[in-house]
């Protein structure tokens, strides 16, 4: 009985010593900086919109929208002009979903990054250099 008291006081002081130093996660939300709705987009999408995050060291928009086949969500992490990734899930009516990276040095990928960001405000974007 006393080994077993022993053993438990013992996991139990590992697990909650694991928990006290669990490393920080160094992209903290700093909140949104603005949402926009409706934005023109393509492919044509229904009900879209696109929020402006900031974070510790980066910003990111994340764009979501309905398309005739299911729900698209696409995210796009930049610091001043500068794009750092992009990338598109879509999420099927059937439940199936597909996942890619954009090309960050495609020109249309480039275009399509500039015109969405266009959308906020240059306040909003100045908190993201």
């Amino acid at each position: 009985m006393k080994l077993n008291a022993i053993v438990l006081t013992a996991l139990v002081g590992l697990a909650l010593s694991a928990c006290t130093t669990t490393p920080t996660i160094p992209h903290i939300n700093a909140g949104a900086l603005q949402e926009i709705e409706n934005l023109k987009a393509y492919p044509e999408t229904t009900s879209n919109k696109a929020q402006l995050n900031k974070f510790s060291d980066k910003c990111i928009i994340e764009f979501t929208g309905q398309l005739e086949s299911g729900k698209v969500v696409e995210q796009w992490a930049f610091k001043g002009l500068t794009l750092i990734s992009a990338g598109t899930a879509t999420f099927a009516k059937d439940g199936t979903s597909t996942a890619s990276t954009f090309d960050l040095y495609a020109p249309e990928v480039q275009k399509n990054f500039l015109s969405l960001r266009n959308n906020f405000a240059k306040d909003a974007l100045a908190q993201c250099d």
